[in-house]
């Protein structure tokens, strides 16, 4: 069942969708893993996403660059066929230096969401919050932790960078709802993205599937 985007209990929801090209035009499905590559299936236009079509207020989107992700690097023909009319796009696509930062908003991104472990090192940092405030890093964990590092510790790192929003991924519902209530300390601008388990605490963005896995 679609999901829609709305606001509960004080709480910003934001839609999902991990995203594919057919035809120079953005479609979505459900989204299916293996070994850290992403497809999708019974995929459908975006336009027609009930949650996603235009109406009198602008919504958001936050739409995955399937391939991009896959590959693990930035990919160019997604951004240019990616279009969500009516809605802002929160693009999460690889970037490797800010070079990419730039070719990225090129397209009809208005915030880039980017792999953390994908960039060159900390040292580009700077560079792409240079470049523009909307950039979002994001922390995909497993285990409770990010690659073996604590979530928390790296959310409070990236955010002295000046990054207003931080976004989260648990993609094995191994994160306790305490840490999540910690990492919201550390940035109060933090996306949270939790497909697997339904986090019982508050926090102040949520990132919900529209077709979940």
């Amino acid at each position: 069942m679609l999901k829609f985007c709305h606001l509960r209990y004080g709480m910003q929801t934001i839609p999902l969708i991990y995203g594919t090209i057919v035809d120079q035009k953005l479609h979505a499905g459900r989204p299916v893993e293996a070994d850290g590559r992403y497809t999708v299936e019974d995929t459908v236009p975006a336009v027609s996403i009930e949650c996603l079509k235009t109406r009198a207020e602008r919504g958001k989107v936050i739409v995955v660059d399937t391939v991009g992700i896959s590959r693990r690097h930035f990919y160019a023909p997604f951004i240019e066929s990616c279009k969500t009319p009516g809605n802002d796009l929160w693009l999460v696509e690889p970037i490797y230096d800010d070079i990419d930062v730039l070719d990225a908003f090129l397209g009809s991104a208005d915030r880039l969401v980017f792999p953390y472990t994908c960039i060159k090192n900390d040292s580009v940092l700077p560079d792409i919050i240079d470049i523009s405030d909307q950039c979002v890093p994001l922390l995909v964990c497993r285990d409770g932790t990010y690659g073996g590092k604590d979530p928390v510790r790296l959310v409070e790192h990236l955010a002295g960078y000046g990054f207003h929003n931080i976004m989260v991924a648990d993609m094995d519902g191994s994160v306790p709802d305490e840490r999540w209530e910690d990492m919201t300390d550390q940035c109060g601008g933090l996306i949270t993205y939790s497909p697997f388990r339904k986090i019982e605490k508050d926090v102040h963005i949520l990132a919900e599937d529209v077709f979940p896995f």
